[in-house]
């Protein structure tokens, strides 16, 4: 496979409470779950397992967020500051009345430069005293004129304000200095083409088991643990119409496979397909010749590949074991999964992919399709992957 050339482990991080696992992330994005004990990697990450790597992503996410926010105040800091060394000098201008002599020999007024700190000590030493201009005589008093324009911060008001928005974001003093943040541990990956994006989302579709049959939009409306809007590769693809279009394919393409491989095994063996009729119609209510006779027409009841006196002998087997407690239908079904062997059962293998053994088995059956689902689902979950 191209990607799984390409691709290759990035990072991994230990997940607090599961010593045995730890979350690794490849270089184009991807994520998996390894068991160091037993040497074990899988795609979806087992239920018990979820719960440490959620509370792990959230946490990076959270790093990430206070990376960004520091950065962003580092910047506004520095506008501020260039702002600030803008309006450094204040020049005010002392204009004399009629007759004073408090400008020079060409006739201009005088210019006096006054810095802040000037200004600051002038007004603790001379609060009182009325301003005078060169030749001792009063100077015009200026008048306080309501400030309509934008104030301007100093320097200690601009450290004040990024203090509040460390403390807001829970930044610590050295987490927003000077020096230029080390973003190499957020790396998202590297950048991967469409393609490329495509394909890890198919990844997605089979690594979750999707059914292809699933309406995407009840899809896109699970939020359980185990959905897919969790895992990182779901927003590979930008926009809810991307998705909705590799879906469509993969969905097309994976229904039509499905329906390959169960015509070629109902040609091997046709007790599958008749099993599973007796599963949707067959009833204690009914004798078989009732039954029979009721649905004489169907396919499954004349198929050639398969003798009478088997199908009776299966229905009359199935009816008895309706009765039977569930308790105990349900402990058959498990001793039946756990029969099968690894190649043919296993943590990646999707309920519309069962193999013909347990298909064409009474015990698959003998239960409500919700109730077996559910426990075959259980079963092959907590299974490895396929060798």
């Amino acid at each position: 496979d191209k990607r799984n050339a390409q691709d290759r482990p990035k990072t991994k991080h230990a997940l607090p409470g599961h010593d045995s696992w730890v979350l690794v992330k490849t270089k184009l994005g991807r994520r998996f779950v390894h068991n160091t004990k037993t040497r074990e990697s899988l795609w979806r990450v087992p239920q018990d397992v979820w719960p440490a790597v959620k509370e792990f992503e959230q946490w990076e996410r959270a790093q990430r967020e206070k990376d960004a926010n520091a950065k962003w105040a580092e910047q506004e800091l520095e506008k501020m500051r260039d702002k600030s060394k803008a309006g450094e000098h204040v020049v005010k201008i002392l204009e004399p009345k009629v007759g004073d002599t408090g400008y020079d020999s060409d006739g201009s007024y005088e210019y006096i430069e006054v810095t802040d700190t000037e200004r600051e000590s002038e007004g603790e030493d001379h609060k009182n005293d009325a301003p005078t201009i060169a030749n001792g005589q009063a100077a015009p008093v200026e008048e306080e004129v309501e400030d309509t324009e934008p104030v301007e911060f100093g320097e200690d008001d601009i450290a004040y304000q990024l203090a509040a928005m460390g403390q807001d974001y829970g930044l610590e003093p050295d987490e927003y200095g000077d020096e230029e943040d080390d973003q190499t541990e957020q790396e998202e990956g590297l950048a991967i083409s469409d393609e490329d994006a495509k394909y890890l989302f198919r990844d997605l579709l089979d690594d979750y088991r999707i059914s292809p049959f699933t309406p995407w939009d009840r899809l896109i409306a699970d939020t359980s643990p185990n959905s897919i809007l969790n895992d990182d590769r779901y927003t590979v693809l930008p926009t809810m119409r991307a998705r909705k279009e590799v879906w469509d394919d993969w969905a097309r393409e994976k229904a039509a496979r499905i329906k390959d491989e169960r015509a070629k095994m109902e040609q091997q063996d046709p007790r599958a397909p008749y099993l599973s009729f007796l599963a949707e119609h067959a009833t204690p209510k009914l004798y078989w010749p009732e039954f029979k006779r009721k649905w004489k027409r169907e396919p499954v009841m004349n198929e050639r590949k398969m003798a009478e006196k088997d199908r009776e002998r299966l229905y009359r087997d199935h009816v008895a074991r309706l009765k039977l407690p569930e308790t105990t239908r349900k402990a058959d079904l498990i001793n039946l999964l756990k029969s099968i062997p690894i190649p043919e059962l296993n943590h990646s293998t999707s309920m519309n992919a069962l193999p013909q053994q347990l298909l064409s088995h009474l015990h698959y059956i003998s239960l409500p399709a919700p109730t077996r689902d559910s426990i075959v689902k259980a079963h092959s979950a907590g299974l490895p992957a396929a060798p």
